[in-house]
């Protein structure tokens, strides 16, 4: 099998079953002509399983996401105009999920199931912007307890995981408490940052502070050291 992914906001994997998967921030989708946009680029980009953050919908809003190529959405819901993360599938993408995992505040949704064949965990995350060590330590505890599967994990993480790296500006070189945590995630659970191991020397970057001017690579897909010999690719 082969995975490769790309990062538009948000990040694409391309297994060797053929699934693309993409994560996005797409920063509210309350508009009808806006989810219309976004489920059609996604539906150009061939994506089979969209990994969405910051939906800002409630369930009722997030089953109108089900439409001509989306064929079933799992979703955590929104508190309010705030949060909210979705899972959609592709019709005809084989996929049987035997149980969820979320939050009450919208930040994530972790799928255990059969994705064509192979059992894993398959998550989106929306990662607080400012410290909270209280649901960090719930939402590691979570992780341990399904490290038994593989995982891949898609999502805004709110935070760089090496301030060198993964920002534009040089003056900002403080590691914050979430690029700690996705530090972690690499030497505790054993999860591979896929852009940055294909691209150990290049800069890219997912997201622009108008207020700072600077550029920052805040969007992920992590994924367990088991499944990346099966990566093909990652693109920003």
């Amino acid at each position: 099998p082969l995975i490769s992914t790309r990062y538009c906001g948000g990040g694409m994997v391309d297994t060797g079953y053929n699934l693309n998967i993409v994560t996005w921030n797409v920063g509210g989708i309350h508009s009808p002509v806006k989810r219309k946009k976004i489920l059609q680029s996604l539906h150009r980009k061939k994506i089979d399983i969209a990994l969405l953050q910051e939906t800002h919908l409630d369930t009722a809003e997030h089953l109108k996401l089900r439409t001509w190529w989306v064929d079933r959405v799992y979703d955590n819901p929104a508190m309010g105009r705030r949060a909210g993360v979705a899972v959609l599938v592709r019709k005809g993408v084989d996929f049987q999920v035997e149980r969820q995992y979320q939050d009450r505040q919208g930040r994530y949704l972790l799928l255990r199931g059969t994705l064509e064949g192979k059992r894993l965990v398959l998550g989106t995350y929306y990662g607080p912007n400012v410290q909270d060590v209280a649901f960090s330590r719930r939402f590691r505890k979570l992780l341990l307890s399904l490290a038994h599967l593989p995982l891949i994990l898609g999502g805004d993480f709110n935070a760089v995981a090496d301030p060198e790296m993964d920002r534009s500006d040089v003056g900002r070189r403080r590691w914050g408490a979430g690029g700690r945590t996705i530090a972690y995630y690499a030497d505790v659970l054993g999860l591979v940052d896929l852009w940055r191991a294909l691209h150990p020397g290049e800069r890219d970057y997912t997201h622009l502070s108008r207020a700072h001017d600077t550029w920052s690579r805040l969007d992920y897909i992590l994924i367990s050291e088991s499944l990346f010999t099966s990566v093909r690719d990652a693109q920003i």
